[in-house]
């Protein structure tokens, strides 16, 4: 840490690199041979696989059980636990509770990472997120265990329970139940453990590391909840049943998802529906199979995302929140914008727009160049929704990435780094410090709308 001191790096650089340097190690680990069940090996699939692993987003060139050994799958859900947590945030928390004495420079690097804005109470943050993150991935994996054991016996059973457990939790979408000759979570659609076991892991690990902290220190007190927590979790709340309610309205009667299923299964396949788009990247059903509509539902969960500091995706539902309502302020011809009886800052409206900018011009120049490289092998449709998935680190797919050439993937594989540094941050690693404004330029109105 005293070294990224001495070269003076920013924060939001130091957080980019370190995932940089995650995924040429992981890059590396699954260049050897023994990585692959065959023994061989292709650099951009070893590439590509390391990047969506890190990255928590889950899109794959092959089934992960069948193409990687039990070794190349160890290091995928290493890289995966890695990429949840964040590099930096696992060497932050040797350094606390190993030093006496943190520099400022080094507890930036921690808020950065953590996604906390305040310093007070940070080694108390970091020791929520490890305490945290080791109790939920193993509660999930047992209760998993009842599911998996039976179906694949003590040994593969465990061990899907644990991966699962953790890619759930992660956010990342990786499945290896492929054993079964189904792709990811399909073979369990209609089984309530897994399912709403998965659901809640995913739900937990997206709403951030500094609400646990908030919810933890303040109970069922919700007064008492920061205006951040409160904001994701009514964002949270308002997404998953409100998407429940639209993919039950959508897919009820499709007969190619969950139309020929009974009423339970439905539910809980809509619901599954609803929660994983935003970033998780597991599937019960073939989206290759859904409406238009239904597909539509999910490029719009999928752009929001999760919520800020935590292990998921997308523009995150305080963006997207803050941009709402800087609309209705504007609509409504008030200056300020108030939640739940707060003031929101300027900047918070101008860094939303930034966001959410970002991730449009992404997305469109993305399926340009793809549908451009690809020709006419993919409708605009299934590229987008690729980009989507990759951009806000879901990793739901309908089936095209597998046969996306060189070029595509590359693209691919930036969205996914992009997305996991995060919009407002990838912004700052090419702002400067912050000037102070000498000379006041003369103001003019335009017509805007």
């Amino acid at each position: 840490m005293d070294r990224f001191k001495k070269f003076r790096l920013p924060a939001t650089v130091i957080v980019a690199l370190s995932l940089i340097f995650i995924i040429a190690v992981g890059t590396a680990l699954l260049c050897i041979p023994g990585a692959t069940r065959d023994g061989s090996i292709d650099f951009v699939d070893s590439l590509f696989t390391a990047v969506s692993a890190v990255c928590v987003t889950g899109l794959t060139i092959a089934d992960t059980f069948n193409y990687w050994s039990y070794y190349g799958q160890a290091v995928i859900i290493i890289l995966i636990q890695i990429g949840g947590l964040g590099f930096i945030t696992i060497l932050s928390m040797i350094m606390l509770f190993t030093k006496k004495h943190t520099s400022l420079s080094e507890r930036k690097l921690v808020m950065q990472s953590a996604g906390s804005s305040d310093f007070a109470g940070l080694k108390k943050l970091v020791l929520y997120i490890l305490i945290g993150t080791a109790s939920f991935e193993f509660i999930g994996a047992f209760i998993m265990c009842f599911s998996f054991v039976p179906e694949y016996g003590w040994g593969l059973g465990i061990w899907q329970a644990v991966f699962t457990s953790i890619s759930a939790f992660c956010n990342a979408g990786f499945a290896i139940t492929d054993a079964n000759g189904t792709v990811s979570l399909c073979a369990f659609v209609g089984d309530p453990v897994i399912s709403l076991t998965v659901v809640l892991l995913i739900i937990i690990g997206g709403i951030g590391f500094f609400v646990w902290g908030d919810i933890v220190k303040n109970g069922i007190h919700v007064m008492k909840y920061t205006l951040h927590t409160k904001i994701v979790l009514t964002a949270t709340a308002v997404l998953v049943f409100g998407g429940w309610l639209l993919f039950a309205l959508i897919e009820w009667n499709n007969p190619l998802t969950i139309g020929n299923e009974n009423v339970g299964t439905k539910l809980l396949a809509t619901l599954f529906m609803s929660v994983t788009p935003r970033t998780a990247g597991f599937n019960s059903i073939n989206y290759a199979d859904m409406s238009g509509a239904g597909i539509l539902l999910s490029d719009i969960l999928m752009f929001v995302g999760g919520s800020p500091g935590s292990t998921a995706g997308g523009v995150k539902t305080t963006t997207m929140v803050v941009f709402v309502f800087s609309a209705i302020s504007v609509a409504r011809r008030r200056d300020e914008i108030h939640l739940y009886k707060r003031r929101l800052e300027k900047d918070a409206a101008i860094q939303s727009c930034a966001v959410i900018c970002l991730y449009l011009f992404l997305t469109v120049a993305s399926c340009i160049i793809i549908l451009a490289a690809e020709g006419d092998a993919f409708t605009l449709e299934e590229v987008s929704f690729e980009v989507l998935s990759a951009v806000n680190t879901v990793g739901l797919s309908m089936g095209i990435t597998p046969h996306l050439g060189t070029l595509s993937k590359l693209v691919l594989m930036l969205l996914m780094t992009l997305g996991r540094v995060g919009g407002f941050t990838f912004i700052l690693l090419f702002a400067g410090e912050k000037k102070p404004v000498t000379i006041s330029c003369v103001s003019e109105k335009i017509m805007v709308g």
